[in-house]
């Protein structure tokens, strides 16, 4: 800049630009020599400015150090989330953003984009989610020869443990790990083997008075608001009695006393539930993220976990001291306790409670409900097939069977709206243990999460025909009628749910006791009813419908009232 100055103070007018008049020149000379003399005012401290900055020491060694094993770890962890390492499955997939994969290209449905996804990348594929890599089976052929067969079944019947699921088993307590959700251990096919005995076919038909009381209960809850309003949303009516219905299975506990026993619930029981949710928890997948304050919700999930654990224990306490006087009914602790009263710790039979009584706590049981509920207030066919089918079975001395009974509209009505809808479309994950899976010519390390597309297994063109379309014929007639029902939405393999015969009874139940004193028309809300626009949230861990009212129609009060005045 000096410089500058300087010459400019030498140029002759002559040699200036063209168009740079004499005055332009001299006003430009004042201004760089004004501001000359500013910076040499700057130059005459400029030693001092330099002793002090040389009063600042370097730094350390052990700083740079750690400066650098910091970059370098960043740099290898960015290498590493974006490229393909070779313990990676070498299955096709999607291809992913750096980082973070393709966490953000699941859509608003992930099982509805990985079914999507299926018909280009094939029946399994491999995603990445942050640094964890996942394989999806999405159709029944590849997820029977890989979880149900001799060859490869010991290999998936193990769960991973995802992040937040084992902080609250540190903080609430082991009992409140369920059968579905366990890792594989010792102690896990013990557990199984309870609840195997609870749920059996004889046991089953023990439990068809507490599964009356239950359905009685229903229709006196939705006969209240019914006189009331006229209009009723059954959100709560049905969250509420299935929970009952659940209790009171496994517990024999009156439904007076089921019906209060959560009341005082300090969080939703869903908070816990969503701990499960594995396409929703991003900890589980950016390990950065726990760095950070844990979510309100975590907190309450811990604080739910632990009210559920001493609610449930409580209910084992009292069905012991009732055993012990023989005043007990007959239940499904009652099934266990007769059995195995010595083999197992008061940990695992809590646990086994808390498997028992997830589904109607939370949401898979009440979601199918609402979703069944829907369809048949807005398909008046569909309910007069269902009603003249609970008036045939009236006449039947045998209660239903929900395997033999081929020809029961009702029935099949229930196991198309557990295919239809499929409330838990992704399946709780799977993980390989024990040695790694070499299937097709492709490779599966052990330790690899696996997830089976329930959605898209039940909408498997060489297995259902027409997919798409709610047909309960298709269990009465056809060919998915003559082969063995498949329960996809229960699992497959080794850790398959057993209740399927007790799930099915209680919704039939359900839905032949409501029929019987009603009829059913939509009032507003949802009015379509599909599986995937239908949907109220596509990421939650259980899937439900969006919300519609409906209206009830009396069949015959004095045979209504006779019902509910009847103590069963």
């Amino acid at each position: 800049c000096f410089c500058a100055v300087e010459q400019a103070s030498n140029v002759q007018h002559s040699l200036l630009p063209p168009g740079l008049c004499t005055s332009s020149y001299e006003r430009l000379y004042g201004l760089c020599t004004a501001r000359s003399h500013y910076y040499l005012e700057v130059e005459t401290d400029f030693p001092l400015l330099m002793a002090q900055a040389t009063s600042f020491s370097m730094p350390s060694l052990e700083t740079i150090t750690t400066v650098s094993a910091v970059i370098l770890s960043s740099l290898l962890g960015l290498f590493y989330w974006t490229t393909t390492p070779s313990t990676a499955p070498n299955l096709p997939g999607p291809c992913g953003w750096p980082i973070v994969g393709n966490y953000f290209q699941r859509g608003a449905d992930p099982a509805v984009t990985y079914h999507r996804w299926s018909k280009i990348y094939g029946p399994v594929f491999r995603l990445r989610l942050g640094y964890k890599w996942v394989v999806v089976f999405n159709t029944a052929d590849a997820a029977e020869e890989l979880l149900a067969s001799s060859a490869h079944a010991a290999t998936f019947q193990s769960r991973p443990v995802p992040y937040s699921m084992g902080k609250l088993f540190k903080e609430a307590s082991k009992k409140t790990i369920t059968i579905g959700s366990s890792p594989y251990v010792v102690l896990l096919y013990g557990k199984r083997r309870l609840s195997i005995a609870s749920v059996s076919p004889a046991s089953t038909k023990s439990y068809e008075r507490l599964i009356d009381r239950s359905t009685q209960n229903f229709v006196r809850d939705l006969n209240v608001p019914s006189k009331i309003y006229g209009v009723i949303v059954p959100w709560p009516i049905f969250f509420s009695n299935a929970a009952c219905l659940a209790i009171a299975i496994f517990f024999g506990t009156p439904i007076t006393v089921a019906s209060e026993l959560f009341k005082d619930i300090p969080f939703p029981m869903w908070r816990l539930a969503q701990l499960r949710n594995i396409t929703g928890r991003a900890c589980a997948y950016f390990p950065f993220l726990r760095l950070f304050p844990v979510h309100s919700a975590y907190k309450e999930a811990v604080v739910v976990a632990k009210y559920r654990n001493g609610k449930l224990a409580g209910l084992l306490e009292t069905c012991r001291k009732q055993i012990a006087v023989r005043t007990t009914v007959p239940c499904a602790v009652v099934s266990m306790l007769y059995d195995h009263k010595t083999e197992f710790t008061e940990e695992a039979l809590t646990s086994v409670s808390n498997s028992m009584v997830s589904s109607g706590l939370v949401s898979h049981m009440p979601n199918t409900l609402l979703w069944s509920l829907g369809i048949l207030a807005s398909y008046k066919t569909i309910q007069e097939k269902c009603y003249q089918a609970v008036l045939r079975r009236q006449t039947l001395v045998e209660s239903v069977d929900p395997v033999q009974d081929r020809e029961d509209y009702l029935m099949a009505f229930v196991y198309e709206a557990g295919r239809y809808f499929t409330t838990l479309r992704l399946s709780l994950a799977r993980e390989t243990i024990g040695k790694d899976c070499f299937w097709k010519g492709f490779y599966i390390p052990a330790g690899t999460t696996v997830w089976c597309n329930i959605h898209a297994m039940y909408r498997d063109v060489p297995r259902f025909e027409r997919p798409e379309k709610f047909v309960p014929e298709r269990y009465m007639v056809g060919p998915e009628s003559v082969r063995s029902i498949p329960h996809f939405g229960f699992g497959l393999g080794r850790r398959m749910c057993p209740a399927t015969i007790l799930v099915h009874k209680e919704i039939y139940s359900v839905f032949q006791t409501i029929l019987t004193y009603y009829s059913l028309d939509l009032f507003d809300g949802e009015s379509d009813f599909h599986a995937v626009r239908g949907c109220a949230v596509g990421r939650s861990f259980n899937q439900g419908p969006k919300q519609f009212r409906i209206k009830l129609h009396v069949r015959d009060q004095a045979k209504l009232d006779e019902f509910l005045a009847t103590e069963i």
